[in-house]
């Protein structure tokens, strides 16, 4: 990191940790307040130490101007990693780097779409992490700190960004970017330290004793408003989403009808080949979707596609009326809409 991006980063953890001990220190205390001062001070900078060793930056595709990082942090000793959903997580590679400036690639374990996380996995062992609770953790007016890698300011072993706030409240919200795709739906932790921008998703909420409350939610913004939703998904259901098992593959039975998106792919190079797209068909759900000729399908419903045998696999699990997201590549720009598939046709 450059020295100017380095000593603004320092300058501003001072910051944080100043108006929490103006805000925390009684007044009235003579000589003995520097003591209490410092003892603050040192157990708020341990607290960041030691969530920073669990925390990690997450790096992979961009798309136009939506940014290619995100932050995460370590569930497991054996290297499971929540992070928030994006299109970083479309690419051909993901990688990760833990809090000692060591690279790893990650493998996407699982999403889901409607709060926005994603379950990462790296080869690692005995790794420092933060234990999930059943229950909520932190209460409203509760002091907290927000760990995250906003803005990518922080590079290779470079410790996270800490800012210092209160929680709000919880509640529960339904965020639509518009009538078919979800922003996010469920409940939440509203928080007031500033966290909605680029690169602080996937970070961490700790309390001062450095229990996790929840993780930094994906922006949220409102045109009409102007505003963005600074806000945490709670632990709770950070747990649920780990202990969930990975859903079996699907499979077309006698009950599922066939479907189809409209798409035909170049199959001259087998079915072995890319999922380059030849053809799209008119009134289809893939001519909706604004695809194109030339295009390369990189993943339906989260699931990687890298030859034309995947993307039939795949395409086969779909249920009809149920809507999906895909991804492609076009030029240099990767490409999410979503898309419903259709019966197909005999």
């Amino acid at each position: 990191m450059i020295p100017i991006l380095r000593s603004l980063k320092k300058n501003l953890v001072k910051v944080a940790i100043a108006t929490f001990l103006v805000w925390s220190v009684p007044n009235g205390l003579d000589g003995s307040s520097n003591l209490v001062q410092a003892q603050i001070d040192n157990h708020v900078s341990q607290v960041f130490v030691e969530a920073n060793q669990r925390m990690v930056k997450v790096y992979g595709a961009s798309a136009g101007r939506v940014e290619g990082y995100a932050t995460g942090f370590l569930v497991s000793d054996d290297g499971l990693v929540i992070t928030t959903q994006g299109v970083f997580l479309d690419g051909n590679r993901v990688r990760i780097l833990t809090s000692d400036g060591v690279e790893h690639a990650a493998s996407v374990i699982r999403r889901d779409r409607e709060r926005q996380l994603a379950l990462l996995k790296i080869d690692v062992e005995n790794a420092s992490y933060f234990s999930l609770a059943d229950g909520d953790v932190g209460d409203k007016g509760d002091w907290i700190i927000a760990i995250s890698n906003a803005f990518k300011v922080a590079d290779k072993e470079e410790p996270l960004s800490a800012t210092l706030g209160v929680i709000s409240l919880r509640t529960a919200m339904e965020a639509r970017l518009n009538r078919r795709d979800v922003a996010y739906k469920g409940e939440l932790v509203l928080i007031d330290p500033i966290t909605s921008n680029p690169g602080a998703a996937g970070g961490a909420i700790v309390t001062l004793q450095g229990k996790l409350v929840g993780m930094i939610g994906k922006i949220i913004n409102s045109s009409d408003t102007n505003t963005r939703l600074n806000y945490a998904v709670p632990t709770s259901i950070l747990k649920e989403f780990v202990a969930n098992e990975v859903a079996p593959s699907k499979s077309v039975t006698s009950k599922q009808s066939p479907v189809e998106l409209g798409i035909r792919l170049f199959t001259h190079g087998g079915r072995s080949g890319p999922a380059y797209i030849d053809r799209v068909r008119r009134g289809t759900p893939a001519q909706r979707a604004g695809l194109k000729p030339d295009d390369l399908v990189i993943s339906i419903g989260g699931e990687k596609i890298g030859t034309v045998k995947e993307y039939e696999q795949v395409i086969s699990g779909l249920t009809v009326g149920q809507e999906v997201i895909i991804v492609v590549k076009r030029g240099i720009d990767l490409i999410r809409q979503p898309i419903t598939p259709v019966e197909k046709k005999p």
